[in-house]
């Protein structure tokens, strides 16, 4: 099993990533810790809050749920439709 977010890169073309930790290895409260809080200044000079993992920011991050190794969703579109059929 895996703890799967869903994160936006900084900048302009809104670039997103799928980013997951093993279940056996990390808590929903780790894997989520993970990301570090960072304050940042936009070009404009507004504050904003981004996260930082591995190196790489993001403008925000997404915890989608835990999956299956074997049945992770592959994209936003995915992930909606196995949304939208848990509730059916």
């Amino acid at each position: 099993m895996r703890h799967v977010f869903r994160a936006t890169k900084i900048g302009w073309d809104k670039e997103q990533e799928g980013i997951w930790f093993d279940s056996d290895q990390y808590t929903e409260e780790e894997a989520r810790a993970e990301f570090k809080p960072y304050e940042g200044t936009t070009q404009r000079g507004y504050p904003y809050t981004g996260y930082e993992y591995d190196g790489q920011k993001y403008h925000d991050v997404t915890y989608l749920g835990e999956y299956e190794d074997d049945d992770m969703p592959k994209s936003n579109e995915d992930y909606i439709d196995r949304l939208l059929n848990k509730r059916k």
